[in-house]
Protein backbone atom coordinates (compact mmCIF):
# COMPACT_ATOMS: atom_id res chain seq x y z
CA UNK A 1 0.00 0.00 0.00
CA UNK A 2 1.21 3.71 -0.68
CA UNK A 3 2.56 4.91 2.55
CA UNK A 4 1.06 8.13 1.09
CA UNK A 5 -1.95 6.69 2.34
CA UNK A 6 -1.21 5.17 5.57
CA UNK A 7 -2.87 7.07 8.65
CA UNK A 8 -3.78 7.06 12.04
CA UNK A 9 -7.32 7.60 12.20
CA UNK A 10 -9.38 10.88 11.02
CA UNK A 11 -12.94 12.35 12.57
CA UNK A 12 -14.93 14.23 10.04
CA UNK A 13 -16.74 17.60 11.24
CA UNK A 14 -20.11 15.61 11.49
CA UNK A 15 -18.16 12.84 14.05
CA UNK A 16 -15.78 15.42 15.48
CA UNK A 17 -19.13 17.26 17.16
CA UNK A 18 -20.24 14.34 18.12
CA UNK A 19 -17.49 13.55 20.14
CA UNK A 20 -16.35 16.76 21.80
CA UNK A 21 -19.95 16.93 23.07
CA UNK A 22 -19.56 13.85 25.21
CA UNK A 23 -16.17 15.29 26.20
CA UNK A 24 -17.78 18.32 27.23
CA UNK A 25 -20.58 16.39 28.67
CA UNK A 26 -18.44 14.34 30.88
CA UNK A 27 -15.53 16.92 31.44
CA UNK A 28 -18.63 19.25 32.99
CA UNK A 29 -20.14 16.53 34.91
CA UNK A 30 -16.53 15.68 36.92
CA UNK A 31 -15.95 19.02 37.03
CA UNK A 32 -19.34 19.31 39.11
CA UNK A 33 -17.91 16.52 41.56
CA UNK A 34 -15.14 18.25 42.20
CA UNK A 35 -12.73 16.94 40.51
CA UNK A 36 -10.05 18.91 38.57
CA UNK A 37 -8.18 18.21 34.70
CA UNK A 38 -5.06 17.77 34.03
CA UNK A 39 -3.70 17.17 30.85
CA UNK A 40 -1.32 13.70 30.13
CA UNK A 41 1.08 12.95 27.66
CA UNK A 42 0.95 11.18 24.41
CA UNK A 43 4.40 9.94 24.80
CA UNK A 44 5.58 8.20 28.38
CA UNK A 45 8.84 6.76 28.58
CA UNK A 46 9.08 2.68 27.75
CA UNK A 47 9.41 1.70 31.57
CA UNK A 48 5.67 2.51 31.96
CA UNK A 49 4.44 -0.05 29.25
CA UNK A 50 4.78 -2.36 31.75
CA UNK A 51 1.94 -1.41 33.89
CA UNK A 52 -0.58 -1.53 31.02
CA UNK A 53 -1.89 -4.38 28.61
CA UNK A 54 1.90 -4.93 27.49
CA UNK A 55 3.50 -5.74 30.68
CA UNK A 56 4.18 -9.07 32.40
CA UNK A 57 2.98 -10.52 35.91
CA UNK A 58 -0.13 -11.29 37.25
CA UNK A 59 -3.63 -9.52 36.06
CA UNK A 60 -4.91 -10.06 39.79
CA UNK A 61 -2.32 -7.24 40.56
CA UNK A 62 0.79 -5.60 40.81
CA UNK A 63 4.24 -7.38 41.86
CA UNK A 64 5.65 -6.01 44.54
CA UNK A 65 9.17 -5.63 43.11
CA UNK A 66 7.12 -2.74 41.27
CA UNK A 67 11.37 -1.87 40.41
CA UNK A 68 12.55 -4.92 39.60
CA UNK A 69 9.87 -5.50 36.93
CA UNK A 70 10.63 -1.93 35.39
CA UNK A 71 14.44 -2.87 35.27
CA UNK A 72 13.05 -5.74 33.14
CA UNK A 73 10.48 -4.13 30.74
CA UNK A 74 11.83 -3.63 27.69
CA UNK A 75 12.72 -7.32 27.73
CA UNK A 76 8.96 -8.16 27.81
CA UNK A 77 6.75 -4.62 26.90
CA UNK A 78 4.80 -4.64 23.43
CA UNK A 79 2.80 -7.53 23.88
CA UNK A 80 -0.55 -8.23 25.31
CA UNK A 81 -2.37 -11.06 27.49
CA UNK A 82 -2.15 -13.06 24.30
CA UNK A 83 1.65 -12.07 23.52
CA UNK A 84 0.68 -9.77 20.82
CA UNK A 85 2.55 -6.92 20.07
CA UNK A 86 0.03 -3.54 21.03
CA UNK A 87 2.72 -0.45 21.91
CA UNK A 88 4.12 2.01 19.38
CA UNK A 89 7.72 2.35 20.05
CA UNK A 90 9.53 5.61 19.31
CA UNK A 91 13.38 5.74 19.63
CA UNK A 92 14.46 9.29 20.16
CA UNK A 93 17.67 11.12 18.44
CA UNK A 94 19.61 11.04 21.97
CA UNK A 95 18.96 6.82 21.64
CA UNK A 96 15.96 6.53 24.49
CA UNK A 97 13.01 4.59 24.15
CA UNK A 98 9.31 6.13 24.46
CA UNK A 99 6.24 4.83 23.86
CA UNK A 100 2.98 5.84 22.68
CA UNK A 101 0.25 5.90 25.54
CA UNK A 102 -1.74 2.49 25.45
CA UNK A 103 -3.14 3.27 28.76
CA UNK A 104 -3.64 6.70 30.41
CA UNK A 105 -4.35 5.51 34.34
CA UNK A 106 -0.58 5.02 34.63
CA UNK A 107 0.71 8.61 33.21
CA UNK A 108 -1.47 10.02 35.61
CA UNK A 109 -0.78 8.02 38.57
CA UNK A 110 2.73 8.75 37.54
CA UNK A 111 2.42 12.30 38.32
CA UNK A 112 0.10 12.28 40.92
CA UNK A 113 2.33 10.61 43.18
CA UNK A 114 5.49 12.54 42.45
CA UNK A 115 3.54 16.23 42.67
CA UNK A 116 0.07 16.20 43.91
CA UNK A 117 -0.81 13.84 46.69
CA UNK A 118 -2.69 15.74 49.54
CA UNK A 119 -2.45 15.33 53.15
CA UNK A 120 -5.76 17.32 53.26
CA UNK A 121 -7.64 14.15 51.50
CA UNK A 122 -7.94 12.55 48.28
CA UNK A 123 -6.76 13.82 44.99
CA UNK A 124 -9.49 14.22 42.44
CA UNK A 125 -8.39 14.31 38.64
CA UNK A 126 -9.90 13.92 35.34
CA UNK A 127 -8.31 13.81 31.58
CA UNK A 128 -8.91 13.45 28.19
CA UNK A 129 -6.77 11.91 25.60
CA UNK A 130 -6.27 9.41 23.06
CA UNK A 131 -4.78 5.73 23.31
CA UNK A 132 -2.96 3.84 21.12
CA UNK A 133 -2.92 0.13 20.97
CA UNK A 134 -1.35 -2.14 17.80
CA UNK A 135 -4.38 -4.42 16.62
CA UNK A 136 -4.57 -7.97 14.96
CA UNK A 137 -4.67 -7.78 10.88
CA UNK A 138 -8.05 -8.07 10.01
CA UNK A 139 -9.23 -7.06 13.34
CA UNK A 140 -11.34 -4.47 12.71
CA UNK A 141 -10.47 -2.48 15.41
CA UNK A 142 -9.20 0.98 15.32
CA UNK A 143 -5.99 1.61 16.90
CA UNK A 144 -6.19 4.85 18.14
CA UNK A 145 -9.13 6.06 20.63
CA UNK A 146 -10.23 9.22 22.43
CA UNK A 147 -10.80 8.30 26.01
CA UNK A 148 -12.27 10.36 29.27
CA UNK A 149 -10.97 9.12 32.37
CA UNK A 150 -11.07 10.25 36.36
CA UNK A 151 -9.09 9.09 38.84
CA UNK A 152 -9.47 9.30 43.04
CA UNK A 153 -5.99 9.07 44.42
CA UNK A 154 -4.74 8.83 48.19
CA UNK A 155 -5.23 7.63 51.38
CA UNK A 156 -8.88 8.47 52.17
CA UNK A 157 -10.04 6.99 48.23
CA UNK A 158 -10.28 3.30 50.02
CA UNK A 159 -13.41 1.48 51.32
CA UNK A 160 -16.99 1.47 50.10
CA UNK A 161 -17.46 4.71 49.85
CA UNK A 162 -14.90 5.26 47.74
CA UNK A 163 -15.35 2.76 45.39
CA UNK A 164 -19.24 4.19 45.24
CA UNK A 165 -17.95 7.55 44.51
CA UNK A 166 -16.57 5.83 41.52
CA UNK A 167 -19.65 3.85 40.63
CA UNK A 168 -21.32 6.49 40.92
CA UNK A 169 -20.11 8.69 38.49
CA UNK A 170 -19.27 6.51 36.19
CA UNK A 171 -23.18 6.19 35.47
CA UNK A 172 -23.81 9.83 35.86
CA UNK A 173 -21.25 10.32 33.13
CA UNK A 174 -22.64 8.55 30.76
CA UNK A 175 -26.02 9.49 31.67
CA UNK A 176 -24.85 13.11 31.48
CA UNK A 177 -23.84 12.88 27.41
CA UNK A 178 -27.72 11.35 26.51
CA UNK A 179 -26.82 7.34 27.34
CA UNK A 180 -29.26 5.67 29.50
CA UNK A 181 -29.61 2.02 28.04
CA UNK A 182 -26.72 0.59 29.66
CA UNK A 183 -25.43 -2.04 31.87
CA UNK A 184 -22.03 -1.75 34.06
CA UNK A 185 -21.05 -5.23 35.12
CA UNK A 186 -19.14 -5.43 38.51
CA UNK A 187 -16.55 -7.72 40.16
CA UNK A 188 -13.52 -7.97 42.31
CA UNK A 189 -10.14 -8.94 41.41
CA UNK A 190 -9.24 -10.77 44.44
CA UNK A 191 -12.32 -12.53 44.40
CA UNK A 192 -11.08 -14.41 40.79
CA UNK A 193 -7.79 -15.07 42.08
CA UNK A 194 -9.78 -16.83 45.40
CA UNK A 195 -11.84 -19.24 43.27
CA UNK A 196 -8.63 -20.07 41.16
CA UNK A 197 -6.71 -20.72 43.81
CA UNK A 198 -9.45 -22.90 45.47
CA UNK A 199 -9.73 -24.55 42.32
CA UNK A 200 -6.65 -25.97 42.49
CA UNK A 201 -5.19 -23.65 39.46
CA UNK A 202 -1.44 -23.30 39.32
CA UNK A 203 -0.47 -19.68 38.13
CA UNK A 204 0.52 -20.32 34.80
CA UNK A 205 -3.06 -21.89 34.47
CA UNK A 206 -4.45 -19.17 36.10
CA UNK A 207 -3.04 -16.93 34.35
CA UNK A 208 -4.40 -18.07 31.07
CA UNK A 209 -7.81 -18.26 32.21
CA UNK A 210 -7.83 -14.38 33.21
CA UNK A 211 -6.32 -14.07 29.76
CA UNK A 212 -9.43 -16.03 28.20
CA UNK A 213 -11.84 -13.90 30.18
CA UNK A 214 -10.31 -10.86 29.18
CA UNK A 215 -10.76 -11.25 25.29
CA UNK A 216 -13.80 -13.10 26.01
CA UNK A 217 -13.03 -16.46 24.28
CA UNK A 218 -15.34 -18.64 26.27
CA UNK A 219 -14.39 -21.75 23.99
CA UNK A 220 -10.22 -21.62 25.48
CA UNK A 221 -11.66 -20.47 28.73
CA UNK A 222 -14.16 -23.37 28.89
CA UNK A 223 -11.05 -25.85 27.86
CA UNK A 224 -8.62 -24.59 30.42
CA UNK A 225 -11.32 -24.82 33.33
CA UNK A 226 -12.04 -28.24 32.15
CA UNK A 227 -8.56 -29.09 32.32
CA UNK A 228 -8.49 -28.46 35.81
CA UNK A 229 -10.89 -31.97 36.22
CA UNK A 230 -8.72 -34.07 34.51
CA UNK A 231 -5.00 -32.62 36.19
CA UNK A 232 -5.42 -33.16 39.73
CA UNK A 233 -3.63 -30.25 41.43
CA UNK A 234 -1.09 -32.89 43.11
CA UNK A 235 -0.15 -33.66 39.15
CA UNK A 236 0.29 -30.37 38.22
CA UNK A 237 4.27 -29.34 38.16
CA UNK A 238 4.76 -26.75 41.14
CA UNK A 239 2.16 -27.77 43.15
CA UNK A 240 1.95 -26.98 46.99
CA UNK A 241 -0.20 -28.70 48.92
CA UNK A 242 -2.73 -26.31 51.12
CA UNK A 243 -4.27 -26.71 54.11
CA UNK A 244 -7.16 -24.54 53.43
CA UNK A 245 -8.96 -26.67 51.08
CA UNK A 246 -9.97 -29.80 50.90
CA UNK A 247 -11.17 -32.13 47.48
CA UNK A 248 -15.12 -31.15 47.95
CA UNK A 249 -14.19 -27.34 47.84
CA UNK A 250 -12.43 -27.82 44.68
CA UNK A 251 -14.91 -29.63 43.12
CA UNK A 252 -17.36 -26.61 43.73
CA UNK A 253 -14.86 -24.42 42.58
CA UNK A 254 -14.24 -25.74 39.78
CA UNK A 255 -18.31 -26.23 38.46
CA UNK A 256 -18.18 -22.52 40.03
CA UNK A 257 -15.71 -21.43 37.04
CA UNK A 258 -17.63 -23.64 34.60
CA UNK A 259 -20.85 -21.60 35.14
CA UNK A 260 -19.14 -18.43 36.00
CA UNK A 261 -19.73 -16.75 32.38
CA UNK A 262 -23.67 -17.51 32.62
CA UNK A 263 -23.93 -16.00 36.03
CA UNK A 264 -26.23 -13.11 36.29
CA UNK A 265 -28.72 -12.43 38.61
CA UNK A 266 -27.31 -10.86 42.47
CA UNK A 267 -29.37 -14.21 44.22
CA UNK A 268 -28.22 -16.39 42.01
CA UNK A 269 -24.43 -14.91 42.03
CA UNK A 270 -23.88 -15.17 45.60
CA UNK A 271 -25.73 -18.37 45.97
CA UNK A 272 -23.26 -20.15 44.19
CA UNK A 273 -20.49 -18.35 45.71
CA UNK A 274 -21.75 -19.60 48.89
CA UNK A 275 -22.30 -22.94 47.54
CA UNK A 276 -18.53 -22.75 46.26
CA UNK A 277 -16.96 -21.81 50.10
CA UNK A 278 -16.23 -18.38 48.86
CA UNK A 279 -18.88 -16.34 49.81
CA UNK A 280 -16.72 -14.45 52.77
CA UNK A 281 -14.53 -12.92 49.27
CA UNK A 282 -17.60 -11.17 47.97
CA UNK A 283 -18.28 -9.13 51.21
CA UNK A 284 -17.05 -6.24 49.61
CA UNK A 285 -18.78 -6.33 46.57
CA UNK A 286 -22.10 -6.87 48.52
CA UNK A 287 -21.64 -3.97 50.67
CA UNK A 288 -21.01 -1.62 47.40
CA UNK A 289 -23.79 -2.78 45.37
CA UNK A 290 -25.69 -1.60 48.91
CA UNK A 291 -24.17 1.96 48.68
CA UNK A 292 -25.01 1.93 45.05
CA UNK A 293 -28.51 1.18 46.12
CA UNK A 294 -28.81 4.01 48.28
CA UNK A 295 -27.70 6.27 45.36
CA UNK A 296 -30.61 5.03 43.40
CA UNK A 297 -28.03 3.80 40.77
CA UNK A 298 -28.33 0.14 41.47
CA UNK A 299 -30.04 -0.16 38.18
CA UNK A 300 -27.26 0.64 35.71
CA UNK A 301 -25.57 -2.27 38.32
CA UNK A 302 -25.02 -5.94 38.49
CA UNK A 303 -22.82 -8.28 39.45
CA UNK A 304 -20.59 -9.74 36.75
CA UNK A 305 -17.57 -12.71 37.63
CA UNK A 306 -16.21 -12.97 34.55
CA UNK A 307 -14.91 -9.44 34.18
CA UNK A 308 -11.07 -9.48 34.19
CA UNK A 309 -9.72 -6.52 32.98
CA UNK A 310 -6.77 -6.63 30.69
CA UNK A 311 -4.50 -4.22 32.97
CA UNK A 312 -1.90 -5.78 35.58
CA UNK A 313 -2.73 -3.15 38.52
CA UNK A 314 -6.07 -3.82 39.33
CA UNK A 315 -6.18 -4.91 43.15
CA UNK A 316 -9.95 -4.67 44.15
CA UNK A 317 -13.02 -3.86 42.20
CA UNK A 318 -13.23 -3.93 38.55
CA UNK A 319 -16.15 -3.12 36.47
CA UNK A 320 -17.03 -2.63 32.47
CA UNK A 321 -19.93 -1.05 30.92
CA UNK A 322 -21.70 -2.00 27.63
CA UNK A 323 -24.63 -0.21 25.29
CA UNK A 324 -26.89 -1.47 23.04
CA UNK A 325 -25.56 -0.47 19.84
CA UNK A 326 -21.75 -1.24 20.34
CA UNK A 327 -19.51 -4.44 20.51
CA UNK A 328 -16.82 -2.38 22.73
CA UNK A 329 -17.27 -1.47 26.36
CA UNK A 330 -18.40 2.17 26.81
CA UNK A 331 -16.58 1.96 29.67
CA UNK A 332 -13.77 0.51 32.13
CA UNK A 333 -12.07 0.23 35.46
CA UNK A 334 -11.77 -0.72 39.12
CA UNK A 335 -9.22 -0.26 41.96
CA UNK A 336 -5.14 -0.26 41.95
CA UNK A 337 -4.04 -0.08 45.17
CA UNK A 338 -0.15 -1.24 44.69
CA UNK A 339 0.14 1.33 41.22
CA UNK A 340 1.09 4.11 43.07
CA UNK A 341 3.90 2.38 45.51
CA UNK A 342 5.75 2.17 41.86
CA UNK A 343 6.31 5.69 41.92
CA UNK A 344 7.57 6.53 45.25
CA UNK A 345 4.53 7.36 46.98
CA UNK A 346 2.37 4.50 48.41
CA UNK A 347 -1.53 5.49 48.12
CA UNK A 348 -5.02 3.78 47.70
CA UNK A 349 -6.49 4.77 44.14
CA UNK A 350 -9.83 3.84 41.77
CA UNK A 351 -10.85 5.39 38.37
CA UNK A 352 -12.37 4.84 35.10
CA UNK A 353 -11.95 5.66 31.87
CA UNK A 354 -15.02 6.36 29.27
CA UNK A 355 -14.49 5.12 25.59
CA UNK A 356 -15.94 7.95 23.80
CA UNK A 357 -15.45 6.31 20.38
CA UNK A 358 -17.85 3.69 21.94
CA UNK A 359 -19.94 5.89 23.21
CA UNK A 360 -20.58 7.88 19.66
CA UNK A 361 -21.45 4.49 18.89
CA UNK A 362 -24.15 2.93 21.14
CA UNK A 363 -25.78 6.68 20.97
CA UNK A 364 -26.36 6.02 16.83
CA UNK A 365 -25.19 9.72 16.90
CA UNK A 366 -23.11 8.74 13.60
CA UNK A 367 -25.56 7.04 11.88
CA UNK A 368 -28.13 9.33 12.15
CA UNK A 369 -26.55 12.94 12.86
CA UNK A 370 -30.00 14.78 13.03
CA UNK A 371 -30.36 13.36 16.26
CA UNK A 372 -28.19 16.25 17.08
CA UNK A 373 -29.77 18.98 15.39
CA UNK A 374 -28.07 21.77 14.39
CA UNK A 375 -23.90 21.22 13.91
CA UNK A 376 -23.62 17.98 12.99
CA UNK A 377 -26.09 17.61 10.22
CA UNK A 378 -25.60 20.86 9.14
CA UNK A 379 -21.89 20.28 8.87
CA UNK A 380 -21.91 16.63 6.93
CA UNK A 381 -24.38 18.35 4.34
CA UNK A 382 -22.56 21.22 3.74
CA UNK A 383 -19.15 19.47 3.38
CA UNK A 384 -20.05 16.55 1.09
CA UNK A 385 -22.79 16.83 -1.82
CA UNK A 386 -23.47 13.46 -1.78
CA UNK A 387 -24.52 11.77 1.57
CA UNK A 388 -22.72 8.48 0.15
CA UNK A 389 -19.81 10.30 -0.28
CA UNK A 390 -19.58 11.52 3.21
CA UNK A 391 -20.15 7.59 4.41
CA UNK A 392 -17.51 6.20 1.55
CA UNK A 393 -14.92 8.63 3.06
CA UNK A 394 -15.87 8.30 7.07
CA UNK A 395 -16.25 4.28 5.95
CA UNK A 396 -12.18 4.60 5.12
CA UNK A 397 -10.67 5.78 8.46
Amino acid sequence: MDNLHLSGRYYLPADAVVRRRIESGLSRTFETRGYYEIIPPMLVGLGLAQFGPDGPGNSGGMSSSCGSKAAGCAEHSGHDLEGECTSYVVLTRDGHLLTLCSDLTTPVAALAARHLLSADGPTRLYYSGTVFRAQKPGSGKPEERRQVGAELIGESATGVQADAEILSMAAEGLISVGLHDFCIGLSDAKLLAAILDAAGAQPDTGQRIRSALAVRDYVLYGELVSSLDSAPPCCQPGYVRSDTGDRGRRERCVDLLKRLPHLQARAEVLEALRTAGVGEAAEGLVQTLDALDNRSLNKYFRLDLAITRRFRYYTGIVFEGYAPGCGNAVIGGGRYDDLLACFGASAPAAGFAVDVDSVASALGALDEPEKLGGGAAQWGWRLWASPTSFETVRSRH
